[in-house]
């Protein structure tokens, strides 16, 4: 898989954000909210005012037992792809005319990033990961206020089958399709 030429609609939305999307409304508002932004505004003002330069935002990409998994932008790329099914992160960035909006993993290791060690990813709480190795419970501190998470080893892909398949990551094509948002093949 190449994560810039594939489709984004073939990415691995992350744990239980295809259930989280398709089962709540003010995630299906949200959703319809950026699609409606980004008809109206177009993909380089949208990204503009969700990912701006320098901010230090990024949408990120974890390649994970051959699978291309996105960690952080899930509601964004999910309304690109319902706005062009075949939209890939190459478009995107020449649409935009940079990349600092994308990061990429791989099996939780970024490339010049100086870490120690692999990332870690967290994962819903009510999450199944009876089976995940080293799963443990701790804190997302990237939300506001900070909430209790699951964290696991960002070298399993998000559709692996130690979670329970309601738990898994869907492609994000699926999940446009189960809101509507694309038309049914």
């Amino acid at each position: 898989m190449d994560v810039w030429s594939d489709p984004c609609a073939q990415l691995v939305g992350a744990v239980r954000h295809h259930r989280h999307f398709v089962e709540d409304e003010a995630a299906r508002l949200r959703l319809a909210g950026f699609c409606e932004r980004i008809r109206g505004e177009g993909v380089r003002a949208f990204f503009d005012a969700e990912y701006p330069s320098g901010g230090g935002k990024a949408i990120i990409v974890n390649e994970a037992q051959g699978r291309l998994n996105l960690v952080d932008g899930n509601a964004h790329l999910v309304a690109l792809v319902a706005c062009d099914e075949h939209v890939t992160l190459a478009d995107l960035v020449r649409e935009i005319g940079r990349d600092d909006f994308v990061r990429t993993w791989r099996d939780g290791w970024e490339a010049g990033s100086g870490q120690e060690g692999a990332y870690d990813v967290y994962i819903p709480m009510d999450a199944d990961a009876s089976r995940i190795p080293g799963c443990r419970e701790g804190t997302d501190w990237f939300k506001s206020p900070p909430q209790p998470t699951k964290i696991i080893s960002a070298d399993i892909a998000f559709d692996s089958p130690l979670f329970a398949p309601e738990d898994r990551g869907r492609p994000l094509g699926e999940t446009a399709r189960a809101l509507g948002l694309l038309p049914e093949r």
